[in-house]
């Protein structure tokens, strides 16, 4: 099969549209139909079903995104091997990530693993939980980490581990001395959140609708930092993975509030790649790096003055 017409292919296979495919590749529309047209000749069926709402994939045409999906992966993978080996290991990594391991967590990780690669390179994507899955799925990126609620298809789960929420405030906020406390308790007070997109949302959702009780953030945002900002200026308390504040806690503009239900706002952090795919080595020790990290205990849980988790 003709690689040009794949390519074509598999970009009206993600966009839904031969217009939008045409755009993304910069040639004409008609072009695009042409190179589908062929396809579909040279198989012997119909790959897309042409509704009103755009084109949609027939089983057939599934099965020849899947492989072609695959094949232009492999043949990034090899350019990229080649690169590395010719380039002294000027690879590429491309990363998607959830908003909360963009603040602090994987710039770190990123940067103690480039100590010894200096060449390496790295694409970081910052999406919603669904949009890190999906990313993955497509082959958009090549590493996905993000928190989970709930099982995915299409992807591998190299690593994953349940991770326990934690209310976040000032450090002048009056629960701070209390120990661990009860939502009810938290509630009382100003709410602000990731919008529902977000699965710390989703549990607290959950849980709130499982009590009876009405969740009514004074702000919602796509942005963890305006929600910290908030926080450390008293204006609000927000529920956050430790992983995801552990910067703004080290440096003091935050503290950490334990709270006594904090097993029903666990989620999954997991680490995933696309299904059936082979990564490169530099890929594959980066995962490696990272569930090294990860695992260890200050990574993913406060530690109180007295050497335990808090």
């Amino acid at each position: 099969m003709n690689q040009s017409a794949l390519r074509y292919f598999l970009e009206v296979a993600r966009t839904g549209s031969v217009n939008a495919a045409a755009d993304r590749l910069r040639v004409a529309a008609s072009a695009v139909s042409r190179q589908v047209a062929k396809l579909e000749d040279e198989l012997g069926a119909s790959l897309f079903e042409r509704r009103s709402r755009g084109m949609v994939l027939t089983q057939a045409g599934r099965l020849l995104a899947s492989y072609a999906q695959r094949t232009a992966l492999e043949s990034d993978q090899i350019v990229n091997e080649i690169r590395e080996l010719s380039s002294a290991g000027r690879g590429l990594i491309r990363l998607g990530i959830t908003e909360g391991l963009a603040v602090s967590f994987i710039p770190e990780m990123i940067h103690a693993f480039r100590l010894d690669r200096p060449h390496l390179l790295f694409n970081i994507k910052v999406f919603p939980p669904a949009g890190v899955v999906k990313a993955v799925q497509e082959g958009e990126v090549d590493v996905g980490v993000t928190f989970s609620v709930k099982p995915e298809g299409g992807v591998k789960i190299q690593w994953q581990q349940a991770m326990p929420s934690y209310a976040i405030a000032s450090t002048n906020h009056p629960l701070i001395r209390r120990g661990r406390v009860e939502i009810s308790e938290l509630l009382k007070y100003p709410i602000a959140i990731l919008d529902d997109a977000a699965t710390i949302r989703q549990v607290l959702d959950m849980y709130c609708a499982s009590k009876g009780v009405s969740l009514e953030p004074v702000a919602t945002s796509t942005n963890i930092a305006s929600l910290l900002t908030l926080c450390r200026l008293g204006a609000a308390v927000t529920f956050s993975a430790y992983i995801s504040v552990r910067m703004a806690v080290r440096d003091g503009h935050v503290a950490i509030v334990p709270f006594n239900e904090a097993r029903f706002l666990e989620r999954n952090l997991q680490i995933q790649t696309m299904l059936g795919r082979t990564l490169t080595q530099t890929t594959m020790d980066f995962i490696s790096f990272l569930v090294s990290e990860l695992e260890k205990p200050e990574a993913t849980y406060p530690i109180s003055p007295e050497g335990g988790a808090a």
